[in-house]
């Protein structure tokens, strides 16, 4: 592994740990939110309840027929106190005083009230946390209309005001001036409108919600919230697991992507992607410079459409066993694009490369005999050319090659003079002609030795009596010399033209 892989992953590892420690405080701050939004919401429902059981007693009060204060009514104002958990006393009002109350009677003198904290648009009077209010020796809140009042019980609330010290609460008029019940450490959170946005990482959650039917809302707030409130043993867990998450992420893509770089992978997504294309070179009979065939050269691409070197492509899908997969790709194509030029001119034909291990399997042949009936031609159309570059087992090579040349096929050997073969190697193989390698043309009239071995390839084909195929003419003095030492000699090169797709073929 290369160390800028080393360093990818240290540096996956790091943005893990960030990233662990992000999501932790994220966590946090929505389990907070949760438990913020639900005890609002069980606040809420708690004072409105309250409040409606206030409003109720203060028109059931000044519904009564009785007497103010008479034994009926402070009869009456017990009964209605004594049956709700929410009223600690009910009594009666005139001239801002209190004139008598379920739990004290007949007061006297009255009992002045304080001025009014709040005036509702209904008319109710509001009065919160007030002492001293006759005979009360606590702090009360109070509600009015009318000739009726009533106290609300210092109980009423109970079960919420044991809060976490870092949980706070106010349960207030819609716009804050009011505030009827105050729980924890309450500063500034009276102006506070909104619950936290969830993009918000910040320690300090609020949570807002109001009545629909009744003029009450509750706030409240959670402080302290985020990773570094926790224990040191868990930041370090945390942190821990994202280091090992990224590291190992990072580790993953970086084997994903060695393995899709793999020569191996590129070569199966070539073949899955329908990468491989094909280009065709006019083989010209020199003598009259007639075009009887072409070579079909692969040209595979990548994801990219980039070009890849053809040479190492199938040399690679040689060494991974995947040469058979891609010229059965190859075969299917090449006989669909040259099928109507094939059929239009039966002495016409293709030459298409083959490795010696595609010549030994069985699946070769099928796809050879069934590619040809499928686009109605004849064997002796398709040469099959064989490189030297293999060392495959003489004897069995020798009897594939010969049932290939039995159903009509023609074979040519590739390469000729660079790889494995001399002359002995000639006289076991069931060839029908040899190909000059472009090496030794491209050298004629420059180098002695190069141009001395073409003579004696010239004449060994003669000899043998097989087709000779001179690869790499690009000058008319190379094909001048070729001629002069084989007139039936036929050229491969640019000097007759360049690979060009089946549709830029010239016919």
């Amino acid at each position: 592994m290369s160390l800028g892989d080393r360093l990818s992953i240290v540096l996956a590892a790091l943005i893990g740990g960030l990233a662990a420690l992000l999501i932790g405080q994220t966590v946090l701050c929505q389990t907070a939110d949760s438990h913020l939004r639900g005890y609002v919401s069980d606040l809420l429902t708690h004072a409105v309840d309250v409040a409606q059981t206030s409003r109720e007693a203060l028109s059931a009060i000044n519904a009564s027929p009785d007497t103010p204060c008479a034994d009926s009514d402070l009869e009456e104002l017990r009964h209605l106190s004594f049956q709700s958990e929410y009223l600690r006393d009910a009594g009666r009002i005139q001239d801002n005083s209190i004139l008598c109350t379920a739990l004290w009677g007949e007061l006297s003198p009255p009992a002045a009230l304080p001025p009014v904290q709040r005036m509702q648009h209904e008319g109710d009077m509001l009065w919160a946390n007030v002492e001293h209010i006759g005979p009360q020796r606590i702090a009360v809140d109070m509600a009015g209309r009318g000739s009726a009042i009533v106290f609300t019980s210092p109980i009423a609330f109970k079960s919420f005001e044991t809060l976490d010290d870092n949980l706070s609460a106010l349960v207030l008029t819609s716009d804050g001036q009011h505030i009827y019940r105050a729980f924890g450490q309450t500063a500034g959170l009276a102006a506070v409108r909104r619950d936290t946005a969830w993009s918000d990482f910040g320690s300090s959650r609020t949570a807002s919600l109001c009545s629909a039917d009744v003029d009450i809302c509750v706030t409240a707030r959670i402080v302290d919230v985020g990773m570094e409130r926790q224990s040191p043993q868990i930041i370090a867990a945390t942190g821990l697991l994202g280091l090992i998450t990224g590291g190992s992420m990072g580790l993953a893509a970086i084997l994903y992507r060695n393995s899709r770089m793999s020569p191996q992978q590129q070569i199966r997504r070539a073949l899955a992607g329908d990468r491989i294309g094909v280009a065709y070179q006019p083989l010209v009979q020199m003598r009259d410079r007639r075009v009887v065939g072409v070579e079909a050269l692969a040209r595979p691409v990548n994801e990219r459409g980039e070009a890849i070197s053809p040479e190492w492509f199938i040399t690679t899908a040689e060494e991974h066993g995947l040469i058979g997969q891609v010229t059965q790709v190859l075969v299917r194509k090449i006989l669909a694009d040259m099928r109507s030029r094939l059929q239009a001119d039966p002495s016409f034909y293709v030459s298409i490369n083959i490795s010696a291990a595609d010549m030994l399997t069985p699946e070769m042949s099928r796809c050879l005999d069934a590619e040809i009936a499928r686009n109605g031609l004849s064997p002796r159309q398709i040469v099959l050319e064989i490189t030297e570059r293999s060392t495959a087992d003489y004897q069995r090579l020798v009897e594939a090659m010969s049932a290939l040349r039995a159903r009509g096929h023609r074979i040519f050997l590739d390469d000729f003079g660079t790889g494995y073969s001399n002359l002995a190697y000639l006289a076991k193989l069931p060839i029908d002609g040899i190909k000059v390698d472009r090496l030794f043309t491209q050298a004629i009239g420059r180098e002695a030795v190069s141009s001395a071995i073409v003579a004696d390839v010239c004449r060994i084909a003669e000899t043998i009596r097989v087709t000779l195929v001179a690869e790499g003419v690009e000058t008319e003095e190379q094909a001048t010399r070729i001629l002069a030492l084989h007139p039936e000699a036929i050229g491969q090169g640019w000097l007759y033209g360049k690979p060009v797709s089946a549709a830029k073929l010239a016919v």
